[in-house]
């Protein structure tokens, strides 16, 4: 059905790039092809595609550790600046967003190395910058545990601060760079880069992040966020808390685009879409202990509650470790919906990334309609689409999605420009120091 378009402006788009889909079970859906990882030829076809859809960005998520057990569906990654540098030369306009660590990545070498991919890709590169969590993580760079929650975000800042400033004083076409003479509490640099600034002054800037730092730090660096929001209403407090935050910044709050991340599963009809997320869900939950995988998110031990019951709010304890977002979202889930312990493992679980979205199950239509409900409800400036099953879910999703988006007049329907900043509507990326405190 068609409703009028009451939102001041049409989506953008986004498309997460993984070989097999970001649902934990999609390498063991029957048309997955295992023999070849890393499948380069997957991450082609689908940026090709999303150019096709007149996507804005392909985002490459990315963590500094190797992912044991069962969540992880391969054992192998290539660098995300890497392979942002190929997946450029297979398309024209579509932007490339890769993920790197702030907590153990240093601002020179990082502002050095985007520099010069962001010259590979005429512009269209953006970072997004994550506050690496676990231990495990911290081991694998001469550390034994991880930064607390607080001080893994205080150094996000410090080390966004940083590269932005080196990125600043870059050398130009009209002058040499300029030395940058930062003494922080993490960081001591002082250096000019040897390369040229990136053609918008730097690159794109992304984050996520639902607890108040990470909504704190996205609010004032980032262009893009990607958000989740299982329910209508959580996901405007997240977009209005935003735009209000970026504001106390100083900002233009539509300079800063909030990205609802979506988990399709597309079907001809709503009876094949609910088979395709049933099998999916079956693949990964098999023989898997889920009450074990939520104790360890929430940082207490759940076997000795009776899993049909509910969860001990009262016992939970503050959750310094794990994921506090995560941690936050199906304490609350279980609390709202009044959850057993089984049920919200079950759902903590099964999926993965893609379960934790926002899900929705059925045809083009009735997809295109729950994202224009949404959109038009004030939710979001647009969707990344958090791809159960890759390449099947972006080939249905241009092919069938997008054209109904289209003739709703809720996305576009050519490329604005090349670049990102067209895709966004801005004329340029400020440097963003002038919001430095």
């Amino acid at each position: 059905m068609t409703r009028p378009t009451i939102h001041p402006a049409t989506m953008h788009l986004s498309v997460n790039l993984t070989e097999y889909g970001r649902h934990s079970g999609g390498w063991r859906h029957a048309v997955s092809d295992v023999s070849r990882i890393p499948n380069l030829e997957t991450y082609r076809h689908v940026v090709r595609t999303a150019e096709r859809g007149l996507f804005d960005q392909a985002f490459i998520a990315d963590t500094p550790v190797h992912g044991w057990g069962r969540s992880s569906s391969t054992t192998t990654r290539i660098d995300p600046l890497e392979i942002a540098a190929a997946l450029s030369t297979e398309t024209a306009h579509i932007a490339i967003i890769a993920t790197l660590s702030t907590s153990y990545n240093e601002p020179y070498d990082v502002a050095r190395r985007a520099a010069s991919v962001d010259a590979v890709t005429g512009g269209r590169l953006g970072i997004n910058y994550v506050a690496s969590t676990g231990d495990q993580t911290a081991r694998n760079f001469h550390r034994a545990a991880q930064l607390p929650h607080d001080e893994r975000y205080q150094r996000s800042n410090e080390f966004i601060e940083v590269v932005t400033k080196l990125w600043a004083n870059a050398p130009t076409a009209d002058a040499a760079g300029s030395r940058v003479a930062h003494r922080g509490r993490f960081f001591d640099v002082d250096a000019t880069l040897d390369v040229r600034q990136p053609r918008h002054g730097r690159p794109l800037i992304v984050q996520a992040g639902s607890s108040p730092a990470g909504r704190d730090l996205a609010a004032r660096w980032a262009d893009a966020i990607y958000a989740g929001g299982s329910t209508l209403d959580r996901a405007q407090e997240y977009y209005q808390d935003i735009k209000a935050r970026a504001v106390a910044y100083g900002r233009d709050p539509d300079s800063i685009k909030v990205l609802l991340g979506i988990a399709p599963f597309l079907g001809d009809t709503a009876e094949e879409a609910a088979e395709l997320q049933a099998t999916m869900d079956a693949h990964h939950a098999e023989g898997a202990d889920v009450v074990a995988h939520l104790s360890g998110l929430l940082e207490y031990d759940l076997s000795t509650h009776d899993p049909d019951g509910p969860l001990p709010f009262d016992l939970l304890p503050e959750v310094t470790s794990a994921s506090v977002s995560q941690a936050t979202l199906f304490t609350r889930m279980a609390r709202e919906e009044h959850l057993t312990i089984a049920q919200v493992a079950y759902r903590s679980y099964v999926g993965g990334l893609a379960n934790m979205q926002f899900v929705t199950t059925g045809t083009p239509t009735h997809v295109a309609d729950v994202m224009q409900e949404w959109f038009e409800a004030g939710t979001c400036d647009g969707y990344s689409l958090v791809a159960p099953l890759l390449p099947q879910t972006i080939d249905a999703f241009v092919d069938g999605v997008v054209p109904i988006l289209q003739e709703r007049g809720l996305f576009r329907t050519e490329y604005e420009g090349s670049t990102i900043t067209s895709h966004f509507g801005l004329s340029a990326l400020d440097s963003r120091v002038a919001v430095v405190a």
